[in-house]
């Protein structure tokens, strides 16, 4: 009877395909992961800090409440409802870029499953 050899290595952390596992250890430098936390660092600021894109975020809805439904003026601002809202989309779409970069260079950890069933 022939066995076929496992496709799939044993490590401390779970079992991974032995293939990808060979190819990342000859490839990936984990070095990597850890600027993508630093690179993390600004984005979170953007959220802890007062004045981020969540006051940010209750600013635009303060100015469009008052555009919109007509209600009292809350907000002083030199800045056009609109300048406001294009300023976080454009926020928005930068810090999404980032995590799909993120994704990306997390992908080759992720096609470590290995298959089990083959």
């Amino acid at each position: 009877m022939d066995i076929p050899e496992p496709r799939f290595a044993v490590t401390p952390y779970g079992d991974v395909d032995s293939a990808a596992l060979d190819n990342l250890r000859q490839s990936f430098d984990t070095t990597a992961l850890l600027e993508l936390v630093d690179g993390l660092a600004p984005m979170a600021q953007r959220f802890d800090r007062t004045g981020g894109v969540r006051d940010e975020l209750l600013r635009l809805h303060r100015m469009a409440h008052t555009v919109i439904n007509g209600a009292n003026p809350s907000e002083s601002s030199a800045d056009d409802l609109w300048e406001v809202a294009a300023a976080l989309i454009d926020e928005f779409r930068q810090m999404s870029d980032h995590c799909l970069e993120i994704a990306a260079a997390l992908q080759p950890l992720a096609d470590l499953q290995p298959d089990h069933d083959v």
